[in-house]
């Protein structure tokens, strides 16, 4: 039990950390591409405006819902079946995979169910309309994921990353690869974590108030954002592996903030989308077809070979 419990604190501390960095990274690189200053006070170059932010948001009065309950504790379990690294996770499951990304297609459901808690009349429908685009871009990832799952032989997050310890799956999925950052960097876009997005599930509230929904909304999108990164890590790039002399917990450190930074980078390069046609596009007219095609080539690559021995 107080193994558990040491895991449960150090995992919460881990993602509370990530959190107040990367909202730092978030708006003082944010700042910079716009050409502005950025946080301007707390001192230290604003080291510790985030958290006079948190406090700003929960001295404001707002009535929190059933839904605000379930998106905090969704977003809280997810990180009970996914691995951080080898020994720090709480559920070890052959099918920890499967079961991860259930968490995340409850949690984005849930997320948007109280977006579209509102007084504006249009808000149910493009609740609906987010929630759709959203879940679309899940068809590519799970293309992709079922490409992963075929070279690996496992549902398991663990086994996967241990079956990269000679050649990541990048080298031999490049074209998954390709499509699932591709599906990962429209759902951040989606997610609007930088506060611009119109797609942004927050939209609503931002303009009726601030308070304690808003910081759980903020984190809940964060841990989002920090699942996508870490499956893409696990699932592609290796994970917790090490690389020489660099121990796999600092390997994962830094390509989980160079992903991070990425992601900010397109999604400033990339402006603003208004129209929910074009996401519909991209998603259904390459996304789709391309990692469909990958699914198929590397399911005959392996009928070919472990069935037939032609390869």
């Amino acid at each position: 039990m107080l193994i558990i419990l040491k895991k449960v604190f150090f995992i919460l501390a881990i993602l509370l950390v990530n959190v107040y960095i990367c909202e730092y990274i978030n708006n003082k690189l944010t700042a910079r591409m716009d050409l502005r200053r950025g946080y301007k006070i707390s001192g230290a170059k604003g080291i510790g405006f985030p958290l006079v932010r948190f406090f700003k948001y929960i001295s404001r009065s707002e009535k929190t819902n059933i839904w605000t309950f379930f998106i905090f504790l969704f977003s809280l379990l997810i990180w009970g079946v996914v691995p951080i690294t080898a020994n720090l996770i709480l559920i070890e499951m052959d099918y920890s995979l499967l079961v991860a990304l259930t968490f995340y297609i409850i949690l984005i459901i849930l997320l948007f169910f109280n977006s579209g808690r509102t007084s504006y009349s249009d808000a149910y429908s493009e609740s609906g309309k987010k929630v759709l685009i959203l879940l679309s871009f899940l068809i590519p990832a799970l293309f992709s994921i079922a490409s992963i799952v075929l070279i690996n032989k496992t549902l398991s997050l663990k086994e996967i990353v241990n079956s990269q310890h000679q050649y990541w799956n990048i080298i031999l999925q490049p074209l998954g690869f390709m499509t699932f950052f591709i599906s990962i960097f429209l759902q951040f876009k989606l997610l609007g974590i930088r506060g611009k997005s119109y797609l942004s599930p927050g939209a609503n509230i931002g303009k009726e108030g601030t308070g304690l929904g808003k910081i759980i909304e903020k984190f809940s999108i964060y841990m989002i954002v920090f699942f996508l990164i870490i499956i893409l890590n696990i699932l592609y790039l290796g994970g917790w592996q090490g690389i020489y002399i660099i121990r796999g917990e600092i390997m994962l450190a830094v390509k989980f903030y160079i992903i991070f930074v990425i992601l900010l980078l397109m999604d400033k390069s990339l402006g603003r989308i208004d129209s929910y046609s074009m996401l519909i596009r991209i998603n259904w007219k390459f996304l789709i077809p391309v990692s469909l095609v990958n699914f198929i080539v590397t399911f005959g690559f392996l009928i070919a070979r472990d069935v037939y021995n032609l390869i």
